[in-house]
């Protein structure tokens, strides 16, 4: 037999073998997947968070928007809230029945989180497995920690970081000193900024967005305190909203009053944010 043949004959054997083992593992059962929900992440209108100690909140769905409808009523982040129904997604190797709650730390749980009627109860975590016990319907699942992680513990965390909905457009901002306003497609500064380069469509373009999609640091509950300085902001719509300027510095502090909401932003977004001029660097060049 020469070297050729043998070398084919070896591959050959190893081929059948492989096939064999493939075989036989898709023969196996396969081991079982509970899933903890059948509910719709999109389709959900309502989220109620109890936890063991301490306030709880609710969460209600209008049109495409999530907000906070207690302890206050606010406009909630979108992000944060997707997070929560995230845990609908949540699959599970092991169920028990749902007997002995104690046993669990089930009884009463660390946390309840109610979607439109399906309450998912957070319990102890398995030393072994270092998974969490979650109780839902007639089962105890054994699920990773991190979907706890998800849930807040306090509404808090929940405000919004944007300062407009989705919906806002902003066509025009009025300043004390100067107003921007679009007109037939374009920016204009009115009066042009004094001692200033003025900026071009391009810039005022970013500077909208700037507006548009800032992110604050912090957002709480409004104080209620007057402010000396506003931004007046009108939208697409022919609706208009009052921004309140509580603080230019170290950091800027807004308020929208219609939402009963403060933010929070630092003193580069702040600069920004007040002055459509491009920032220059120290050549004379314009600042990324």
């Amino acid at each position: 037999m020469t070297r050729g043949l043998i070398v084919n004959l070896l591959l050959l054997i190893g081929v059948i073998g492989l096939g064999s083992y493939a075989w036989q593992k898709a023969r196996q059962p396969k081991e079982p997947t509970h899933r903890l929900s059948t509910l719709a992440s999109a389709a959900v209108k309502k989220i109620e968070v109890a936890p063991r100690s301490g306030p709880g909140y609710t969460l209600e769905k209008r049109g495409e928007t999530w907000f906070l409808r207690a302890p206050s009523e606010a406009r909630a982040d979108q992000g944060q809230v997707q997070r929560i129904l995230d845990l609908l997604s949540a699959t599970s190797k092991d169920k028990l029945a749902a007997t002995e709650l104690q046993r669990f730390d089930l009884d009463p749980p660390a946390v309840k989180v109610t979607m439109d009627g399906q309450t998912f109860s957070f319990g102890t975590i398995n030393p072994l497995t270092r998974e969490q016990y979650v109780a839902s319907g007639d089962g105890i699942y054994l699920v990773s920690t991190y979907y706890a992680s998800l849930v807040p513990s306090s509404s808090d965390r929940l405000l919004t970081h944007s300062l407009f909905n989705d919906g806002e457009k902003p066509v025009g901002f009025r300043f004390n000193a100067f107003s921007v306003e679009q007109k037939d497609g374009k920016w204009t500064v009115t009066p042009p900024l004094a001692g200033e380069e003025q900026p071009s469509q391009d810039e005022l373009n970013r500077w909208v967005d700037e507006w548009r999609y800032a992110s604050s640091l912090i957002t709480q509950s409004w104080s209620g305190k007057p402010a000396p300085d506003s931004v007046q902001v009108r939208l697409a719509d022919g609706k208009s909203i009052v921004f309140s300027v509580l603080r230019r510095e170290p950091d800027l502090i807004l308020a929208r009053p219609d939402e009963r909401l403060q933010f929070q932003f630092s003193g580069e977004v702040a600069r920004r944010l007040l002055n459509p001029a491009p920032r220059k660097d120290k050549d004379g060049a314009g600042a990324s």
